[in-house]
């Protein structure tokens, strides 16, 4: 009867620390999940900030390529 108890007893205190473990791993997933959730968020940020900048470039460079067109005209230098 009493090895039936601590066998009981063994199996009980390693269902709680598998429970332990359990609760563990599942608060690293958490961790995890939100980690990655932010980098996804901070990556499609960072997107929009290059797509953004890489317009503003665009406008740029098209504004010096008319200034360019415009003095080439008006002072009668080839091309730049």
């Amino acid at each position: 009867m009493r090895e039936l108890e601590a066998e009981l007893e063994a199996e009980q205190r390693r269902a709680r620390d598998l429970a332990a473990e359990n609760r563990k791993l599942q608060r690293l997933l958490q961790e995890q999940k939100q980690q990655a959730d932010d980098e996804r968020r901070l990556a499609a940020e960072a997107n929009e900030q290059i797509n953004q900048l890489q317009a503003r470039i665009k406008t740029l460079k098209r504004q010096l390529e008319e200034a360019v067109t415009i003095l080439s005209r008006e002072y009668g230098y080839g091309n730049w």
